[in-house]
């Protein structure tokens, strides 16, 4: 069965460039962040895991904050894409 209207064909371009923008916006936050923990892991390991909080130390909560920054990332990429321009 053939559809005549597409939400793809529908779409403008523009909306799915500014769709792709905020992607790529939100991605090369989450990279500097993400490459910032590799980056203390690699070369400051024993100062970083050095650092406790609870008995927990400091690479396991940055490692529980960028599983939670990533979550947070998704529902604002799933809140401004859908937002009317």
């Amino acid at each position: 069965m053939l559809h005549s209207e597409n939400k793809v064909d529908t779409e403008s371009r523009k909306e799915i460039a500014r769709r792709e923008k905020i992607g790529l916006v939100l991605l090369a936050f989450f990279s500097f962040i993400y490459f910032g923990f590799i980056a203390l892991c690699a070369f400051a390991n024993a100062w970083f895991a050095s650092i406790a909080w609870l008995d927990v130390p400091a690479t396991v909560w940055y490692g529980f904050g960028l599983i939670a920054l990533a979550l947070v990332i998704a529902g604002l990429y799933g809140r401004l894409s859908r937002t009317i321009s």
